[in-house]
């Protein structure tokens, strides 16, 4: 890279980071410790990884990732996305809640988006899903992380992404997380 080059991303960077200035929410009649306080975090689990799992036709590897963020005010965001390798069957979706006690994360969202030849699997494109996963820290000498499978909303269920992140339930087959990292602060 020439130092001309260098220079003008260098002013691209800075120019980019003066757009991203917060706009003082006083000027909007809010007061700034209330937007503070809404939008602290109060739960962050993200992860990647994979897991293999037997459905009774041996043994099928699905790989996963997923960021998720809880504030104070209730609202959360993030993203999640599953490859189920043997059913050649791909899902991504948005986080609408996750909470977190101790090293345990719970975390539920809507299925925005499914890969797969099957047309019928379309169907599930705005489904709730949700899982739990434990984070068992770092280094060669700990535990693997665990995540349970991704559970579902069911008719007549009274169980909802919501009320999964909010009850804390403890449903669903804990399975090693393989090659991969779970982080719950």
């Amino acid at each position: 890279m020439t130092l001309r080059s260098l220079g003008l991303v260098t002013t691209v960077i800075a120019v980019v980071a003066g757009c991203a200035v917060p706009v003082d929410s006083a000027e909007h009649g809010d007061s700034v410790a209330e937007t503070s306080a809404a939008a602290s975090v109060v739960a962050r689990v993200s992860g990647s990884g994979h897991v293999m799992r037997n459905l009774g036709d041996g043994d099928e590897l699905t790989t996963f990732s997923y960021s998720a963020t809880a504030r104070a005010d209730g609202t959360a965001h993030g993203n999640y996305q599953y490859n189920f390798r043997a059913a050649d069957f791909f899902i991504h979706g948005s986080v609408t809640c996750a909470s977190v006690a101790g090293n345990a994360g719970w975390v539920g969202g809507v299925i925005d988006r499914i890969v797969s030849g099957d047309p019928a699997d379309q169907s599930l494109v705005g489904t709730e899903i949700w899982w739990r996963v434990v984070d068992n820290g770092e280094g060669a000498n700990a535990a693997p992380d665990l995540t349970t499978s991704l559970l579902f909303a069911i008719p007549g269920l009274p169980i909802t992404a919501e009320s999964w992140c909010r009850n804390q339930d403890v449903r669903g087959v804990m399975r090693d997380v393989l090659h991969g990292n779970i982080q719950v602060r």
